[in-house]
């Protein structure tokens, strides 16, 4: 008896040091995370060739498993299960089966993207784990800023693919890296994902971004988007914006796989750098503004599955901040491309919960409904001289103007993207890039057209043209791009430029595109 009673003893002790030795490991990994890091510093110096080779480890592992029994702890940790997360096609998915998509491609005049889709199969969620995690991604695109909870998702489902990907690599440190693509000089897909012999490759990307094309550096630039202040409104911003563009320049366009369509998105590697990224733009805009508290969105919740197979439920509250999640961004505190006007935070609060009106009351110049059924579209708004020199000048730190394109509808895929350019009107050639219109996530809902409200902040391309003081209006110019820049080629400039033919034989003005409105809007 006294030697069983020493020996529980001596067990209890033994369980009290673990759970004390955990509860230390765990608070030192929480006051010291990892950092995720940008693709070029991950590869890099003494340790880079270890976390290269810990990742495509990782990659791999789970790709084998792609074919583990469908209900088991290891299918959970699978490539395709994690992919299937994000979306999936078959005939319990909300998008339908792949024989439904290739109908809709054939029908809106892409075949010739049909061959994108062989060996892509209908799946069937295996349990009731899957049931409840598979094509759960967050988008707004439809019910609109505020309702989708884009970046809580995201990074929920990167925090525990991310946890996979450590436990299949056996590498506690791997944390992952990210395109930086807002970076001007880092518009090309990392020369990894474009090696045909690796397992970062995918060939279901656009040809040129796997060797000759990269993203437009016109098109990357946050630097207006960091300035935007109201939480809700940079959110939709992002998601409509950087984030679908490069989803669809990389597509080959937008809805075809791998990285065009949702409900394949993430089979490519590359979509998990992107997010990574988008991730830390989200962290770089937390870095500036203060995060809103006790709203709605916080209090959401979303499951997934983590490393041992069992589900997680957890609300957006528990990630706002990373590093109680185990890791950092290499870069937060400088994210723009150039030192501009700097947020003030102590007059935000407001701004927070504010709807574009409250913030933007005063519409200074609006047009008539515009059909863009052509790939060079432009339309001129009048604006009074006096209103005009106003929407020029500083007004404290946030955006001071606004262009808001109201209700922007498309009935099937133009094939292209739109980029959006202001100039004075009389002065095309002088003209400043707005922002691209992509179509990700747009064409989900057969039976109804996409229907978008986008809005670009003005102020520096205001500026920019210098008004004088007889400007009376403003010139906007729709322009079809593929929102690839060609090695080599003059790049997404301002300027005018001839549209490529490929560009021009790829627009379709059957998708009869429109804006319903076009608004100039300025703050009090």
């Amino acid at each position: 008896m006294k030697s069983a009673t020493l020996r529980r003893l001596l067990h209890c002790i033994f369980m009290v040091f673990l759970t004390l030795s955990f509860e230390g490991v765990a608070t030192q990994a929480q006051s010291s995370p990892q950092v995720r890091m940008k693709w070029q510093t991950f590869i890099s110096g003494p340790g880079g060739a270890a976390r290269l080779a810990s990742l495509k480890k990782a990659v791999l592992k789970m790709k084998s498993l792609d074919n583990a029994l469908p209900a088991s702890v290891d299918f959970r940790r699978s490539w395709k299960y994690w992919a299937n997360i994000h979306g999936y096609y078959g005939p319990q998915s909300m998008d339908g089966t792949v024989a439904l998509h290739i109908a809709d491609l054939n029908n809106s005049g892409l075949g010739s993207y049909v061959s994108y889709y062989n060996n892509i199969a209908d799946q069937t969620p295996p349990d009731q784990i899957a049931q409840a995690v598979w094509a759960t991604c967050k988008h707004s695109s439809d019910s609109g800023a505020g309702q989708a909870n884009f970046f809580g998702w995201h990074r929920m489902y990167l925090y525990y693919f991310e946890r996979v990907l450590r436990w299949a690599a056996q590498d506690n440190t791997l944390r992952l890296p990210y395109w930086d693509y807002t970076n001007s000089a880092q518009e090309a897909i990392p020369a990894e994902f474009r090696n045909t012999s690796s397992t970062m490759y995918d060939p279901r990307r656009d040809p040129g971004m796997n060797g000759s094309s990269t993203l437009s550096a016109t098109s990357t630039n946050i630097d207006a988007a960091l300035r935007n202040p109201n939480y809700l409104s940079f959110e939709y911003g992002v998601e409509t914006g950087i984030h679908g563009y490069v989803h669809c320049a990389v597509g080959p366009t937008c809805p075809v796989a791998d990285m065009g369509d949702v409900p394949v998105a993430g089979n490519d590697p590359i979509f998990y750098s992107h997010h990574a990224n988008i991730d830390r733009i989200f962290a770089c805009w937390q870095n500036l503004h203060p995060t809103p508290t006790g709203q709605p969105w916080e209090a959401q919740t979303f499951s997934f599955p983590d490393e041992t197979g069992n589900l997680q439920t957890r609300p957006v509250s528990d990630f706002l901040d990373s590093t109680s999640l185990g890791y950092v961004y290499e870069n937060v505190a400088s994210c723009s491309r150039k030192v501009t006007r700097q947020p003030v935070r102590h007059a935000e609060l407001a701004f927070q919960i504010m709807s574009t009106e409250e913030r933007f009351p005063n519409v200074v110049g609006a047009s008539k409904p515009l059909p863009i059924n052509g790939p060079h579209i432009t339309v001129d708004i009048a604006v009074p001289v006096a209103k005009m020199q106003a929407l020029v000048k500083p007004v404290g730190a946030t955006p001071s103007s606004i262009l808001v394109l109201r209700d922007v509808k498309a009935y099937s895929p133009p094939g292209t993207l739109l980029n959006v350019y202001v100039s004075k009107q009389g002065n095309p050639g002088e003209r400043q890039f707005v922002g691209t219109i992509n179509w990700f996530n747009a064409f989900h809902h057969r039976d109804q057209p996409s229907v978008r409200t986008l809005e670009f902040d003005l102020s520096d391309q205001l500026r920019a043209l210098n008004v004088s003081p007889t400007t009376a209006g403003v010139t906007i110019t729709f322009e079809a791009t593929d929102g690839r820049v060609p090695i080599g080629s003059p790049g997404a400039a301002a300027a005018p430029q001839a549209i490529r033919p490929e560009v021009l034989r790829a627009f379709r003005p059957e998708a009869n595109v429109q804006v319903g409105t076009i608004e100039l809007r300025q703050a009090n």
